[in-house]
């Protein structure tokens, strides 16, 4: 008996993505890769005999495959990694340095109610979340990053040492406590501390 053979059919909505998929199925070095020759058709509620015997009617049955498809279960689920890192800076300014850090991997919006970002990395992509908690004067940045590995493990890293980095160059700044509560009386402070993520 030879080895399992599987037809994968991918949808994708832009050339970016399908460039992303083909590299893949190009590059890939497990086994082989095909891409089929002639016309390939999915028929569903089709009578196969009849079908069939139009095709090698047509041209000649040599030429002619026919498979009985099935969806191929997997096991595959994706990974959650967290990222948690306190600073002592205003919520804002903590607010900025992250749209900053998502900037550099050109995150797009997904849900601005959740603070969720979709992320393209030479790893893979990942569904990015995050919320701020303040408390006692600082900030607690939680970001939850959602995928498969090893785009969220990569993610991490990145999140990890900037996060790390600027909360270090946060801790010598002469920061007022005050400098976010005075803020109330013209932006609502459940703008910044009341955000979820979606899990």
């Amino acid at each position: 008996m030879g080895s399992d053979r599987y037809l994968y059919a991918v949808e994708y909505e832009s050339d970016a993505e399908r460039k992303r998929v083909e590299y893949l199925f190009d590059n890939w070095v497990d086994g082989t890769v095909d891409r089929p020759e002639g016309l390939v058709r999915v028929a569903e509620g089709a009578a196969h005999d009849e079908l069939y015997k139009q095709l090698i009617n047509k041209v000649p049955a040599e030429r002619v495959s026919a498979y009985e498809l099935e969806s191929a279960d997997t096991s595959v689920e994706p990974m959650t990694v967290r990222v948690s890192q306190t600073i002592a800076a205003p919520v804002e300014a903590i607010e900025s340095f992250i749209q900053y850090m998502f900037s550099k991997k050109k995150a797009g919006l997904q849900s601005a109610k959740h603070n969720e970002y979709e992320v393209y990395t030479k790893k893979g992509r990942a569904t990015v979340s995050y919320t701020l908690t303040e408390a006692e004067g600082n900030v607690t940045v939680e970001i939850s990053i959602i995928g498969h590995d090893p785009a969220p493990t990569f993610l991490r890293d990145f999140f990890e040492t900037e996060l790390t980095n600027y909360a270090e160059s946060q801790s010598q700044q002469p920061w007022p406590i005050a400098r976010v509560t005075s803020q109330s009386s013209h932006i609502p402070l459940n703008r910044f501390l009341t955000r979820t993520s979606l899990h």
